[in-house]
């Protein structure tokens, strides 16, 4: 669930986690750009992007999200598939959120998919989420490891009806150079939908074949 933040997701999970029946929920989104990781995932193309969440009860989720992706990148892939599920709780006011999290591109040449679990801690305005990757063996590749990324966000507030938020990340690969990303974005609500302006960028990612270029994008996002 690259685009979402599985974190976020979980922490409104909970608040409805003594609920008996399973409840789903909704979510389609069209951007300018799928930036992952400070990554465009499209060549800088449109992406159509959706999926569905599951609150199972008892801080219990699940849930599975996809886009369009760029083919050069994936081996043809036009699509990626996540599935993800986890447990949310709290813990003396800190959000706590464990989980595992799959990555799948079904229509790609090749085996590209790989798989992380995750640790997100939350307090007021601030989520740390450290995603651990896990060892995995393709019948191309043979064994692969995509390295551990650390993201920090935090809610700068709210002014005028308009919602900032800023984020960091490093991601820690074991078979190209390490890099750092980071995100400032501003989020509306208008005419029913949600809105959010972008910037992105990378830094230290000369000679990982990372296209450090920053790229600027516009969401437009609906929960179902």
């Amino acid at each position: 669930m690259k685009l979402l933040k599985t974190t976020a997701i979980a922490s409104l999970l909970v608040a409805s986690s003594a609920a008996s029946a399973i409840e789903i929920s909704g979510n389609v989104a069209l951007t300018t750009d799928y930036v992952w990781r400070g990554i465009s995932q499209t060549g800088g193309s449109a992406a159509i992007q959706g999926g569905f969440d599951a609150d199972l009860g008892n801080g219990l989720y699940a849930g599975v999200w996809g886009s369009n992706v760029d083919g050069d990148m994936y081996n043809n892939a036009s699509m990626e598939l996540d599935i993800y599920a986890g447990w949310a709780t709290e813990v003396a006011g800190v959000g706590v959120d464990l989980g595992v999290l799959h990555y799948a591109y079904p229509t790609s040449d090749s085996d590209n998919d790989f798989t992380e679990l995750y640790v997100g801690l939350s307090y007021g305005p601030a989520t740390l989420t450290q995603y651990f990757g896990v060892d995995g063996e393709s019948d191309d590749i043979g064994d692969k490891d995509y390295g551990n990324y650390t993201d920090l966000g935090l809610e700068l507030g709210e002014y005028a009806g308009v919602s900032l938020a800023a984020h960091v990340g490093f991601y820690d690969r074991n078979n190209a150079d390490d890099y750092f990303d980071w995100k400032l974005a501003a989020s509306t609500s208008y005419l029913g939908l949600d809105w959010e302006i972008a910037y992105t960028d990378v830094d230290n990612a000369e000679g990982s074949n990372v296209d450090d270029d920053s790229t600027a994008t516009l969401t437009i996002s609906k929960s179902l």
